[in-house]
């Protein structure tokens, strides 16, 4: 039955006033009642979390190559640095940090409490007999034996600094002390020479002559031997500059003008392989930083678009000791091929590596002999209509067998060869990803490794640490329990520090022996604090994709108030792959997402098919050809579905954000239909809204490239009976290939823009360019559409400083247009 219309009707104002009367409360009641919780979201900021949120995990440091290991550990009785004796299962403090505390004091003309000292980074000594930290710009050394503190002075200007604000030191290369100056010094394996780059050309010098030896002459910019002066970044070089400028003021002379280059020693000492890059061809792209001062500056940079005819070449060289000069290597077979794991696998007489095509759906392990330069091919591996993943090749030990990972049974697994490229068997199979090699053990021939979906019943994203022969393959987990883990081993491989939680639970770390049996708990994740405050972790949940078979993963975000008689509208925090899904699997209970929700939505991270790597191929491959509109049919279905289960969940009302890749899939979601009418609001930051001058190698290798042959024309005069002189074109096939690709964009699709959309992006983004975003609002303004853009001056791809701005606007965003919630008075960001 439908209402009469009215035609020319008036009303009374008297009439018009009751009706307004009546009518009012209603909508003030509504409006109440969406009204966004501020004062919730900002108990839970990040920043107002700091005192209450502790250790989630055992940063775990072995000492000197021994089983025993020290951690730091922080909960509401202050911060404790312990010692762990795995072998007679003892933990116990590391030092007596009163004392410490007291003599730090008096040393440093500064007050310290015992449970809250000034570092959190140690670094053991060659004998383990004492430690050395740095506090501010000085270094300290603490005696075990005598507990004594002792100031060695200074700390070196390149060292990093120990505060509290990192997690305490980094394993391998630079470790606590590791310094941004790395040394150029590039050592022989018996540091009888060494190898260094200068003003882009090669030297080696024999240490105990001191002769050196100029390798090259040809080097300049962009075609350099130098690790540092062509891979670092502009903000980097900037920061050399500067740093280089200040010690001339102080001294009068400039750094050293040698960096290190990037050679690789055989094992006898007695060659060592090159790679140099070329990429003088490649086209530049340009930024304006416009807070330069006096005047904005252009800055210019290398930077190879999808599909673009000059691209990064690699140049391949060896040198043997006694040489006057380097060897090039030709190991060409494909055009615009790229090199990896390039390795001496005995000794100076063989080179191995793998070259892999431009379009990454083929590669070859080759060998190349020394100094014939012979080359044959071990293995190969080739796919169609799907990205060719690669793992560096690990020797069981030197001269024998070899592991090879591959998916080329649709997962990836190991697979046992011989030295010579013969495959023996494969050491995992099933419908689950062996991921990593922790460790290899050729005395027994076991093989330690992480996986990701073995474990029946669990999120298939968790990862777990195995063990298995590498002869009779039985697979021995690890580190059990339904979490995400987080497994090392010891060095002698006897004992495992499994760290693991959920979104859902707090960390724990815990002390394995290699049967997976637990030892010593080593903490717990202190929540006292969170849970005084009214904290809820997120929920887990899993939904189905648009295909209605394929499990997706996700997280849910509700508002700490919860009120089940309620209805909220839903916001999808995105990121579509595909070398990664932007869903958490560990503990975070500081995530923007639940901040977010609790203004008073509900907030979920959801995966999609073509996501992640860590499933099958053909999962990850998914939006192969198709790298715009993959992953909106599952995010589309899997709200649906979470509506359907939770009534108080608003499918009218539905969000969407994300950032870089999430930025781009937003955008998407508001203007492909059928997504734009059922995504109202979007916030997009930095997306790479056009993939055809975003970077390369990602567009090629996710979207996918295709090959065909690069034809020159060529003039014929026709010598017909007319005679009248015409030509006519005729192919000639020039032996290349030219690749072709053409990736659908976000701004081919503004007209169909509905809902309410807020594009961000930083000027000076050097990663995605702002050319994307601004190709977008162009063709948005043609289109005559409404939408809100923002532009950070000075920022890149990540915000920086203005991230807290950044949130508080997109928060905002989502409170005006999903609530309703217009309370801007004023200038002032809440």
């Amino acid at each position: 039955m439908h209402a009469p219309r009215l035609h020319n009707v008036r009303i009374p104002l008297v009439a018009l006033a009751l009706f307004t009367l009546f009518v009012a409360p209603a909508s003030a009641r509504r409006q109440h009642e969406n009204h966004a919780n501020w004062a919730l979201a900002e108990k839970f900021e990040s920043e107002n979390l700091r005192d209450v949120v502790f250790t989630t995990s055992a940063n775990a440091r072995f000492i000197n190559e021994t089983d025993s290991l020290w951690y730091n550990w922080r909960d509401t009785h202050g911060a404790t640095f312990w010692l762990v004796v795995p072998k007679s299962r003892s933990k116990q403090p590391l030092f007596d940090q009163a004392s410490l505390a007291a003599q730090l004091s008096t040393l440093h003309h500064k007050p310290y409490e015992a449970n809250d000292l000034p570092f959190n980074t140690i670094e053991f000594d060659s004998t383990a007999r004492g430690f050395r930290f740095d506090v501010d710009s000085m270094r300290y050394r603490w005696d075990l034996g005598t507990k004594k503190l002792t100031s060695l002075g200074r700390a070196p200007r390149d060292s990093t600094r120990s505060g509290r604000g990192g997690r305490g030191g980094g394993r391998g290369g630079g470790g606590p002390f590791g310094g941004r100056n790395q040394d150029f010094h590039n050592y022989s394996p018996d540091s009888t020479a060494f190898a260094f780059a200068r003003d882009h050309n090669l030297f080696v010098v024999e240490v105990a002559t001191g002769d050196t030896t100029q390798l090259s002459t040809d080097g300049e910019e962009y075609h350099s031997f130098g690790a540092l002066d062509t891979t670092r970044s502009r903000q980097q070089q900037d920061d050399d500059q500067e740093e280089e400028q200040q010690t001339r003021q102080r001294n009068g002379r400039s750094r050293d003008p040698r960096v290190r280059a990037r050679v690789t020693w055989s094992p006898d000492s007695r060659a060592f392989s090159v790679a140099r890059s070329d990429s003088r061809k490649v086209g530049e792209l340009y930024l304006v930083d416009v807070l330069a001062t006096p005047r904005p500056e252009l800055v210019k940079y290398k930077y190879a678009m999808p599909g673009e005819e000059n691209v990064t070449q690699t140049e391949l060289f060896v040198f043997r000791r006694g040489d006057a000069s380097l060897t090039p290597v030709d190991v060409g077979k494909w055009q615009d091929q790229r090199l990896y794991d390039i390795h001496w696998p005995v000794d100076a007489s063989r080179l191995r590596l793998v070259r892999r095509d431009r379009l990454q759906r083929h590669l070859e392990l080759i060998e190349v002999g020394i100094p014939s330069l012979d080359t044959r091919v071990l293995l190969t591996e080739s796919v169609e209509s799907a990205y060719l993943e690669r793992q560096n090749v690990r020797y069981v030990k030197a001269g024998g067998d070899f592991l090879w990972w591959s998916e080329r049974t649709g997962w990836g697994h190991y697979y046992l060869y011989d030295h010579d490229g013969n495959l023996k068997h494969a050491v995992t199979s099933g419908a689950w990803r062996a991921n990593g090699v922790a460790a290899v053990d050729s005395v027994n021939r076991v093989l330690y490794f992480t996986a990701y979906g073995h474990e029946p019943g669990e999120d298939i994203y968790y990862r777990h640490l195995y063990r298995t022969s590498l002869d009779n393959p039985s697979i021995a987990l690890l580190d059990p329990g339904d979490a995400d883990h987080r497994s090392d081993l010891s060095p002698s491989r006897r004992f495992v520090v499994d760290n693991y939680s959920r979104t859902d639970m707090p960390g724990h770390a815990v002390l394995r022996d290699n049967t997976g049996h637990e030892i010593l708990e080593l903490g717990q994740t202190d929540v006292s604090r969170l849970d005084e405050l009214g904290w809820k972790p997120p929920e887990r949940f899993v939904v189905k994709s648009a295909d209605g078979v394929t499990d997706i993963y996700g997280n849910m975000w509700k508002p700490f108030d919860f009120d089940s008689t309620k209805s909220y509208p839903i916001i999808a925090y995105v990121y579509p792959g595909p070398q990664m899904e932007a869903v958490s699997t560990g503990f975070s209970p500081t995530a923007t997402t639940q901040r977010l929700a609790q203004l008073g939505f509900i907030v979920i991270q959801i995966g999609n098919r073509g996501g992640s790597p860590l499933r099958s191929n053909a999962y990850h491959s998914y939006g192969y050809y198709n790298l715009r509109d993959y992953g909106l049919a599952d995010k589309k279905a899997g709200i649906e579905q979470l509506a359907a289960r939770h009534p108080w969940i608003d499918i009218d009302r539905v969000g969407i954000y994300g950032h870089s890749g999430g930025g781009f899939m937003t955008a998407a979601a508001m203007l492909l239909p059928p997504y734009n009418d059922f995504f109202k609001v979007g916030v997009s930051s930095s997306g790479n809204h056009d993939n055809n001058v975003y970077n390369q190698n990602w567009s090629e290798q996710h979207h996918g490239l295709r090959e065909v042959k690069d034809t020159t024309r060529r003039a014929v005069t026709d010598r017909s009976s007319d005679g009248d002189g015409a030509t006519e074109q005729d192919d000639q096939d020039n032996g290349r290939v030219k690749f072709e690709i053409r990736i659908p964009t976000n701004a081919e699709l503004a007209e169909n823009l509905k809902g309410r959309l807020l594009l961000v992006h930083g000027d000076m983004d050097d990663n995605v360019h702002p050319a994307g975003t601004l190709r977008l609002v162009e063709a948005l303004i043609r289109a005559n559409k409404r939408f809100d853009f923002m532009m950070l001056p000075g920022k890149p791809h990540a915000y920086g400083d203005m991230q807290p701005y950044f949130n508080e606007m997109m928060f905002e965003y989502f409170a005006e247009h999903l609530l309703g919630d217009y309370y801007r008075v004023d200038a002032t960001m809440k």
